[in-house]
């Protein structure tokens, strides 16, 4: 006797799971392409400010932009065209901290106007730790894996010795 549906039933049913599994693996790759800045200023420095030099935000000099705005309003300006975690003046100067992994530091350029750097935060937290670093901001800001030579991190709360 033969099958009415066919010999093929099941192997459809298992071919169906293999489309959606793969339509699922997809959505999951196509998701992580997109962000795959994370919360990167540099496509938006690029696209709205005046490209001076660098091309790696780990350098000693960062990559450095300009615009004839004043510091405050260029500053406010990539605060609102970015999705920086913190826009904090200092005397002359604007830092915006994006999580653990950059800082975009705003200064008066001379005669007028102003330099946009972007670092890697690590690197523009040493070129910058005498200002952000009393800010509580530290080389390893919002990374739970502790460490850092200030003895600042996190270790823990509730009752204990060790801390």
């Amino acid at each position: 006797m033969s099958d009415p549906h066919g010999s093929g039933g099941p192997n459809r049913k298992l071919i169906g799971w293999a489309i959606v599994a793969a339509c699922v693996a997809l959505a999951i790759i196509i998701a992580i392409a997109v962000s795959g800045d994370g919360n990167s200023p540099e496509k938006y420095l690029r696209k709205n400010f005046d490209h001076v030099s660098g091309t790696d935000p780990d350098s000693e000099a960062g990559i450095v932009f300009e615009d004839d705005g004043s510091v405050s309003s260029v500053a406010n300006k990539i605060d609102s065209g970015t999705d920086a975690d913190e826009n904090r003046a200092e005397g002359t100067s604007h830092y915006l901290r994006y999580d653990d992994d950059w800082l975009v530091v705003v200064e008066p350029r001379t005669p007028s106007g102003s330099t946009i750097t972007l670092y890697e935060y690590d690197r523009g937290y040493r070129h910058h730790a005498t200002v952000i670093g009393l800010w509580g901001w530290n080389s390893y800001y919002g990374r739970s894996s502790g460490g850092g030579s200030s003895g600042d991190s996190f270790r823990g709360g509730g009752s204990g010795s060790g801390k």
